[in-house]
């Protein structure tokens, strides 16, 4: 019966809002690691699929099974449309893979549902974690005092602008907006319209959660309390946060939803200045290569540049042999391999040793988007289900006349509804 509700309710939480990625499927003799006679210990590896990381992800387990010899790696790519679905259906049962990608914020849930385990602290220990990697990618990793798995897939949030458009509006073009005051100043300066319709977008603001918290964040304002719970509306420093957002959209009116999607915008050249992730620095030269492209930190309050973190995380689920699958996950954010995907993906180093490390950073570039890992925090909203729930609220806030206000209190509501679900 356990089993089943764990199955049931998680498959709730996927069709609602989608969850985890990237695990494995049943091994044989998972629990032997390490046994007499010689016996190997195989652990299954499951991720989404897609071209350029499974070529990767193989070469790695390669390399792992050379230096492990008593140990096998099985990996099986799944498409990403079927993933979840194929996860979720597992994670109850002795299908479910050894070690698998996960959402950050799907950790508590599974970690208080036991299907999965914390990582072994003969191979990995707490205070070596605590040492070696930058909180914000680390610190939503931890259920009850123990680390259930290490990050992948991390992202903060940086700006990028059109220089040709900041140009021909007369505004510096090399630096970009340093503010939050300047950014939205600028959004309204390159913002266009003709006979009462927009033509260009000055910044494609629609309330991405993780840009809105970093704001909520340069604000002093907090998104939950001591215990997780969330708190954003009942505190004036994130209202009033989240109220610049949604005036820079509402009242500013430096984008409309009906214009054009922001980023398919960006790449046209009709929209000016957007935020996201890094790893959209690679996307953009390929996609938009004929974009001038600028870059920054994201904009500053009172002097901070503080950014969030997103991130999925390698864990292991309960079945999995805990030596061997710690060994393929301390392996898979080891030093040498968060420098690959760095290099081969744009994803950020989550070791504090590779953010000013010399080759990473011999591209300007690159140095920019590493050090915005030195002023971040982690993200609380790193689930399907609550980012689903975030944009339907921030749209209702944006597109109607519905009172901010009130709407942040359902908002909040509903996310502590969703998080307080118990899966025992």
């Amino acid at each position: 019966m356990k089993g089943k509700k764990i199955i049931g309710l998680m498959l709730s939480v996927m069709l609602i809002g989608g969850v985890a990625a990237g695990c494995g499927n049943k091994g044989d003799a998972s629990g032997s690691a390490g046994s007499s006679g010689g016996k190997k210990t195989t652990i299954t590896y499951w991720q989404h699929s897609s071209q350029a990381r499974d070529k990767m992800m193989q070469d790695l387990a390669k390399e792992f099974m050379e230096k492990n010899k008593d140990i096998e790696v099985k990996m099986e790519f799944i498409p990403e449309d079927s993933y979840s679905t194929k996860l979720i259906s597992t994670l109850a049962t002795d299908a479910a893979p050894d070690v698998m990608q996960v959402e950050s914020g799907m950790i508590p849930r599974l970690a208080k549902a036991g299907s999965i385990q914390p990582l072994d602290e003969k191979i990995l220990s707490t205070e070596k974690i605590s040492s070696e990697f930058i909180p914000a990618a680390v610190d939503g990793l931890k259920y009850e005092g123990k680390y259930y798995g290490l990050p992948t897939d991390t992202q903060t949030i940086v700006l990028y602008w059109n220089k040709d458009l900041l140009k021909e509006a007369g505004l510096d073009a090399e630096k970009g907006p340093k503010t939050w005051d300047e950014l939205r100043e600028w959004a309204v300066k390159l913002t266009k319209t003709q006979n009462g319709k927009m033509t260009q977008s000055g910044w494609g603001v629609k309330g991405y959660n993780p840009e809105v918290q970093a704001l909520i964040a340069q604000y002093g304002g907090k998104m939950v309390d001591e215990k997780g719970k969330y708190i954003f509306a009942d505190d004036p420093k994130s209202v009033e946060a989240i109220k610049f957002m949604v005036d820079t959209y509402k009242k500013d009116k430096v984008y409309d939803t009906q214009f054009m999607k922001n980023w398919a915008g960006f790449r046209q050249g009709k929209v000016a200045m957007m935020l996201g992730h890094p790893a959209m620095f690679g996307n953009l030269k390929q996609t938009a290569p004929n974009v001038n492209l600028g870059m920054s930190l994201i904009p500053a309050k009172d002097g901070k540049n503080t950014t969030i973190v997103t991130s999925w995380a390698y864990v292991a689920s309960k079945k999995a042999n805990s030596e061997a699958a710690t060994k393929w996950i301390e392996f898979l954010a080891s030093k040498d391999v968060q420098k690959k995907w760095t290099k081969q993906t744009g994803e950020l180093p989550t070791r504090k040793e590779l953010i000013n490390d010399e080759e990473l950073t011999s591209d300007p570039q690159t140095k920019l988007l590493l050090s915005s890992m030195e002023d971040s925090q982690v993200g609380y909203l790193q689930m399907g289900i609550l980012n689903k729930i975030w944009g339907q609220y921030f749209d209702k806030m944006i597109l109607t006349d519905a009172p901010v206000e009130q709407t942040l209190q359902d908002l909040q509501k509903e996310l502590n509804t969703e998080i307080s679900k118990d899966l025992k």
